[in-house]
């Protein structure tokens, strides 16, 4: 069906299946079927290179290791690899060549393991490795912060602190120069080789598995030091959630999300911890279907701080939103529908996301009728959040018709009637400006279903509405809305003639 309204279009259509779809495979379709195959490593280094601006010439990519390595690496070692390039150019501490740069690159992604054993192997110390892995973790940090990083780092795993006095140590600068760490001018702390403080950390993480939760506990307090920037925090969050992740630990980067996000509570901004943390983690290959699954849960759960329906809510926004929408607006809604400051901002986000489309617009208006009628304890959250919705200045352009008559239709049907009346101002204040907006009145009137009570409600409302003096485009607009008023009462009257009084409804029995 599809394919025949594109050729009637006279358009093209491309539909990409997923390995292993063979059997999705339609036979009509086998002679415009192409196989998609790896493509070359080497092009795809030469083009993340160019797209880089970077000045090479193609022998300069004529070695036999980057031959090799291009054709086996998978994709996102050949994108890294380049990256590594560009770091090393955008250093200025690798040399001014292309060669040079290549060359670090080409070590940082394989020798780094290996060197990097070699190294642990002879630092043999408590305070050696843990200040090894804490320059890893805080890389371009200042060293003071560093060496703050350290020591908290130290206490975290229990090590005792040396009984003599620390002028009788060995100093900072010797311990950072014995382990190949460089200060530079503006006291910042960088590894001289390329890519080494990824290396540490990878390292530890797979081979000191007993101390994962003492380095959780330890950036849950040290990403918040003083001397580090936003910037700082950000790397230093993004580094161990990288290597939570790779070691099956995304319920360490979890708890730190809601650690943060608690701390901040009280104040009206994200913690920006909380919020890169989430984010790397939705957007986990592996693991971004179990962060999702935690976001429902929490938005589900019982209470929450405001500083974490703040994060929900920016993840939401600023990354769910992007690649599962549907999913994005059911956290929303869960968070919306709760109290407090937080949860409007939530609900701002909600509205202002399905007010761009139909098509979740119209999701929304099934959803909070669904809800309202499976979860008659919350039903007036619900209600609020419709009311809401269905104002004139909330609806897609052009006003979905269809879908704002079912919203009515609930909205009319049950209490409380006090949610009505900004609603129903907005459309006629909508209909006084712009005619093309006059069809809410009758529609909303129908969504009555001629109810008594309801058709007296929208009158005294349209009354309030129009004023006293009665302005000539309020006046118009209003004696509209009330003639379509008396037809649905006289088709009222004259129906409950033929059929006798029926049951009253909840909104006419208040």
């Amino acid at each position: 069906m599809r394919r025949s309204q594109v050729q009637e279009a006279g358009a093209h259509m491309v539909v990409v299946l997923p390995s292993g779809m063979e059997h999705a495979h339609a036979p009509e379709l086998e002679p415009h079927t192409v196989a998609l195959g790896r493509p070359r490593g080497i092009a795809v280094v030469t083009r993340y290179l160019r797209m880089d601006r970077m000045a090479f010439h193609s022998t300069d990519l004529g070695s036999y290791d980057l031959q090799r390595l291009c054709e086996r690496s998978p994709m996102r070692e050949l994108a890294r690899l380049a990256g590594l390039v560009r770091s090393a150019r955008d250093s200025g501490r690798f040399g001014i060549d292309f060669a040079g740069w290549l060359d670090q690159a080409m070590h940082a992604v394989t020798d780094r393991a290996g060197e990097v054993g070699r190294q642990v192997a002879t630092v043999r110390t408590a305070p050696e490795r843990a200040l090894l892995l804490a320059a890893a973790v805080f890389e371009e940090a200042r060293a003071d912060t560093v060496y703050e990083a350290w020591h908290g780092l130290m206490r975290t795993v229990r090590h005792e602190e040396e009984t003599t006095t620390e002028l009788a140590r060995t100093d900072f600068g010797e311990r950072l120069a014995t382990l190949g760490i460089e200060r530079d001018l503006e006291g910042r702390l960088h590894f001289g080789r390329l890519a080494y403080a990824d290396a540490v950390r990878t390292y530890f993480w797979a081979n000191f598995p007993g101390t994962r939760d003492d380095l959780m506990n330890w950036i849950g307090h040290a990403a918040g030091l003083r001397g580090l920037t936003t910037d700082d925090r950000v790397n230093v969050v993004v580094r161990f959630g990288e290597r939570s992740l790779a070691v099956g630990r995304p319920d360490h980067l979890f708890d730190l999300v809601v650690r943060w996000a608690d701390h901040e509570t009280g104040r009206p901004s994200c913690d920006p911890r909380a919020v890169a943390a989430l984010e790397l983690g939705l957007s986990h290959e592996r693991f971004g279907g179990w962060f999702r699954r935690r976001m429902y849960e929490c938005a589900r759960s019982g209470p929450l701080s405001d500083g974490l329906v703040r994060v929900l809510t920016a993840a939401c926004l600023q990354s769910l939103c992007a690649t599962h929408p549907d999913q994005a607006m059911v956290r929303l809604h869960y968070l919306a529908v709760r109290k407090g400051e937080a949860a409007r901002g939530a609900r701002e986000v909600l509205l202002d996301l399905v007010g761009r489309d139909r098509r979740p617009y119209r999701l929304l208006i099934d959803r909070l009728r669904d809800r309202t009628r499976r979860e008659p304890r919350e039903a007036e959250l619900h209600l609020q959040l419709l009311a809401e919705l269905l104002k004139s200045d909330r609806a897609p352009e052009p006003p979905p018709w269809p879908d704002l008559f079912l919203g009515w239709e609930t909205l009319f049907s049950h209490p409380p009637t006090e949610l009505w009346n900004p609603l129903v101002s907005s459309w006629l204040n909508a209909a006084a400006g712009d005619s093309t907006r006059e069809m809410a009145l009758g529609v909303m009137v129908g969504a009555t279903h001629g109810r008594t009570a309801a058709l007296h409600r929208l009158y005294a409302i349209a009354c309030n509405w129009a004023g006293p003096r009665h302005h000539p485009s309020r006046a118009a607009v209003a004696a509209l809305f009330w003639q379509h008023i008396d037809n649905a009462q006289h088709v009222r009257t004259e129906s409950t003639k033929r059929a006798g009084s029926g049951p009253r409804t909840t909104e006419e029995a208040r």
